[in-house]
């Protein structure tokens, strides 16, 4: 990686939040932009809100781990030779989070990446002690968005009140005091119910974490950027200026290798669980909004 350009205002001596709603987000859209901070000499921290229980699985070998993966080819666990022998127990998204929490650490680590928060945990959790946010899942709409699932569970980030959530944000946002939190548009980029719910929570979080918590003094965050979707279908307003950072796409393909329930990488391209072929790209779009008391109503 050679010259890269970062964002505009958020230099090499920052410290940088990215708020994630599953693993695999963060270095699908933003991954080469860490890596590049973080080579750089930034402090770079990812929050992630849910572990992706309900993701689909890739790999014939792990697909006993997806939630109502009903088809058990020869191959997966569970089946002998012929595919007649006795089907596994049903998933219930326990053994795919641990597997994901893997992924997550092997890929911050190709990132460089040294600092990671889970929802519920840490500078993020509770006073009441930490919680943990499940997926909440998604069907594909006949606009080809995704939309929320027929059954969400409790405990799923969409379905939990908006208001706690944005709480435990805003305290890791005055604990880390960033100069710049980067998260999804308002649409979630392609609709998925906790892309949406994830956008909500950090727009309410950065309003609440301006304002003083008992000891804890308050923080402005100066720079909030949304990442701009790759669809097609979901254009930005007319006059709307894109912000590209050329980032580093090396280290970006290689964690993209370590999601692997999640993605096929092949040379310079990759796949996800719709088996459409992709190029990987160094170069990720953002747009900056306006100051958070502007851009989200008081919780």
């Amino acid at each position: 990686m050679e010259n890269p350009t970062l964002l505009p205002g958020v230099g090499p001596d920052a410290t940088l939040l990215f708020v994630h709603a599953h693993p695999d987000d963060e270095t699908l859209v933003t991954g080469a932009t860490m890596a590049a901070y973080a080579a750089a000499g930034a402090r770079v921290v990812l929050l992630t809100c849910t572990r992706g229980e309900l993701g689909e699985v890739i790999p014939p070998e792990l697909g006993h781990l997806e939630v109502g993966r009903q088809l058990r080819l020869p191959q997966e666990a569970g089946m002998d030779d012929a595919g007649t022998g006795p089907v596994a127990p049903p998933a219930d998204g326990t053994g795919l989070a641990r597997e994901r929490e893997r992924e997550l650490a092997s890929a911050l680590a190709a990132l460089g990446v040294g600092e990671h928060l889970w929802l519920g945990q840490g500078l993020a959790a509770p006073a009441s002690g930490e919680v943990v946010f499940r997926d909440s899942g998604m069907q594909w709409g006949t606009d080809g968005r995704a939309v929320a699932a027929t059954t969400v569970l409790a405990g799923s980030l969409s379905r939990e009140p908006l208001a706690g959530e944005a709480a435990l944000v805003a305290s890791a946002i005055r604990a880390l005091r960033p100069d710049a939190v980067v998260t999804y548009s308002a649409d979630g980029g392609y609709g998925h119910p906790d892309h949406v719910r994830t956008h909500q929570l950090t727009m309410a979080a950065l309003n609440l974490a301006a304002r003083d918590a008992g000891d804890a003094p308050g923080w402005d965050v100066p720079h909030v950027f949304a990442i701009v979707s790759d669809r097609p279908e979901r254009p930005l307003e007319p006059g709307v200026p894109r912000i590209s950072v050329a980032g580093n796409k090396a280290a970006k393909a290689a964690a993209m290798r370590e999601h692997r329930t999640q993605v096929v990488v092949d040379g310079d391209r990759y796949a996800l669980s719709d088996d459409v072929w992709r190029d990987i790209s160094g170069v990720e779009e953002f747009v900056e909004l306006a100051p958070p008391p502007s851009v989200c109503g008081v919780l």
